[in-house]
């Protein structure tokens, strides 16, 4: 029987992802466990498993292309019904999705929303030139509206002809090379009065313009946007970090199997601090507040692919030695781009540490869907009065918090850092399960 392979939701903002990488080809045979395909977002990179046996009959999506969640990516055949029947066809409700780990979408709804979108694409729009409508998925024409590019020269290699991401970023391209060149040409984009189009960059001799992967396209809407929607505010202080420097050394010289790290701590601290504050463990979305059981911590990681969030999750009442084991697994996944659905957690806040680049404080962006982040800066080693008034050399750490002034309010940011403060000035307490 034929099926719909929908693109999966991972994660809770999640709106839409790049198919990267289809694992198995038209024609070929699967069964349950095997990987079908690599999903991307801005956070990570999903290899998606078949949860039943079967064989891929078509993809209706190539690599590289940005869906939205829930749309149709491709069509399996379970091997259940005496012959393969066509989604136009039947009028039954099709099983899980083998692939979404959600229910695939009624299929004949299904054939109608291929029939409409060969036939009356509601995102369709009327050419200028005699009435031919042009058929673009929404990404592509955000892209080509954002880039200059008018849709109603292009052709489109989507299904059905249908101009995806990739046809709008090659002509954005193949427009700056024109610029580079100094062709002068006239702009294909006619804005409407109203819309105000930022002109073509002017590419100097010896400057090169590259278009932006979609990763990196996806992580800059998703933060300017970030920046835009959520109301940030910030709080900044030092941490006297003197203990827990000496106490870590201890530690790690008593067990070097399983070292320790700054971040650990931070992590722990950070944790520590949701519990005793669970007001703090919530996200605004459109619907309402949406408060979180579990304490999950997202935690910044570089790789090559750019930033990257994942979330060390569960870990309100786990010990040092659990919580370190499971950090370090999560970062080593997103390092080498192996990063599982369940490494996105629901973190209301991630841990962002450029200690290690000497930056005295970090303000940082606020992840979409999350309500904080912790800014960590350098240890520093400062002289500040003792008891008596005499100078003593101490180990100081720069934070900023960034918050969202519709979760938590200035009074409320202050008390959850100083939580943060006071136990990584007395470090035991993170060790004491």
């Amino acid at each position: 029987m034929r099926q719909a392979l929908t693109l999966p939701k991972l994660g809770l903002t999640m709106t839409e992802g790049i198919v990267s990488e289809w694992l198995v080809q038209p024609g070929a045979a699967f069964v349950a466990g095997d990987l079908l395909y690599v999903v991307e977002n801005d956070k990570v990179a999903n290899e998606i498993e078949a949860e039943a046996d079967g064989s891929l009959l078509e993809t209706v999506v190539s690599a590289g292309d940005t869906v939205p969640v829930g749309d149709v990516i491709g069509y399996w055949d379970d091997g259940l019904g005496e012959s393969v029947v066509s989604v136009q066809e039947t009028k039954v409700q099709a099983p899980a999705d083998i692939g979404s780990g959600e229910p695939a979408a009624d299929t004949a709804a299904l054939a109608q929303q291929k029939s409409d979108s060969t036939h009356q694409d509601p995102g369709g729009q009327q050419a200028p030139d005699g009435g031919r409508r042009i058929i673009a998925t929404p990404y592509a024409r955000k892209l080509a509206a954002g880039q200059g590019v008018s849709l109603s020269g292009l052709s489109g290699t989507g299904p059905h002809g249908r101009i995806v991401a990739r046809d709008v970023e090659a002509a954005s391209t193949a427009d700056a090379q024109r610029v580079a060149s100094g062709l002068q040409q006239q702009p294909q984009f006619q804005p409407k009065a109203e819309a105000a189009v930022p002109a073509p960059v002017a590419v100097a001799p010896g400057q090169s313009l590259t278009a932006p992967t979609s990763m990196q396209a996806t992580i800059a809407r998703r933060l300017t946007a970030s920046k835009q929607e959520i109301p940030h505010f910030y709080l900044a202080l030092d941490i006297d970090v003197t203990r827990l420097v000496t106490l870590r050394k201890e530690v790690n010289r008593a067990q070097e199997e399983h070292r320790l790290t700054l971040n650990h701590f931070i992590v722990m601290a950070v944790a520590r601090a949701l519990r005793q504050m669970p007001e703090a463990n919530r996200v605004w979305t459109n619907d309402g507040i949406l408060s979180f059981s579990q304490i999950d911590v997202g935690v910044a990681v570089s790789t090559e692919d750019g930033l990257l969030a994942p979330a060390v999750c569960d870990v309100g009442h786990v010990s040092m030695g659990a919580l370190a084991e499971r950090l370090n697994a999560v970062i080593e996944r997103a390092r080498v781009g192996r990063m599982n659905q369940a490494d996105l957690g629901s973190p209301a806040i991630t841990v962002s540490n450029a200690g290690m680049h000497h930056v005295h404080f970090m303000g940082s962006i606020i992840n979409p869907g999350q309500s904080m982040i912790l800014g960590v800066g350098s240890v520093k080693a400062v002289f500040r009065p003792d008891d008596e008034g005499q100078p003593e050399l101490r180990q100081e750490m720069g934070v900023v918090l960034s918050a969202d002034h519709r979760i938590i309010d200035g009074v409320r940011g202050l008390k959850f850092l100083n939580i943060v403060r006071e136990l990584l000035e007395q470090p035991v307490r993170l060790l004491v399960h």
